[in-house]
């Protein structure tokens, strides 16, 4: 095997670090990718409801005591008709957080907003579909930390955007 061919073959195996893990909710109605590095925390896949909380790691999150975070939420409704109606419940319950502040989202089906949690502000993008008669609910959550860099920030928000168009009813 010559070297350039031997470079080249590696060269391909290492840009393929950033892979994606396949993930299903509700035997397989729903399914994503999630990128490799994001850490599976806590999941539930039996029963109603069912999700999937991942931790994102932040090179500042260490020394904070806050962590990043994305969650898919799936819950079975016996009538899709109240959909709507679990979504007003839910943005009302965010509004109610202490230093609720809405932020403008560059997709108008993502409900963004900051909020406090103890003394850290908090950067929410939420997104609810109706699939199947699952309310499917995509959140990703991250503190406001002077230590992030902005390229971080800019990867994050491009992969939780590419989190929410995946899980989109097409």
């Amino acid at each position: 095997m010559s070297i350039r061919l031997f470079a080249f073959i590696v060269m391909l195996v290492v840009s393929s670090g950033a892979a994606a893990a396949d993930h299903a909710l509700f035997e397989n109605i729903i399914r994503f990718q999630a990128p490799d590095d994001w850490s599976v925390i806590m999941e539930k896949k039996d029963g109603n409801p069912q999700f999937i909380a991942f931790q994102v790691r932040d090179p500042a999150d260490p020394g904070s005591n806050e962590i990043t975070q994305v969650t898919v939420n799936a819950k079975l409704m016996h009538d899709s008709t109240f959909f709507q109606q679990q979504v007003d419940a839910a943005t009302d319950k965010a509004k109610q957080l202490p230093g609720f502040e809405v932020a403008k989202a560059a997709d108008p089906n993502v409900f963004r907003y900051y909020a406090m949690n103890g003394k850290t502000r908090y950067e929410y993008k939420e997104t609810f579909y109706l699939v199947s008669h699952l309310l499917l609910h995509v959140r990703c959550v991250r503190p406001m930390l002077a230590e992030t860099t902005q390229a971080w920030s800019d990867a994050y928000d491009k992969r939780c955007a590419d989190l929410m168009q995946q899980l989109k009813p097409h």
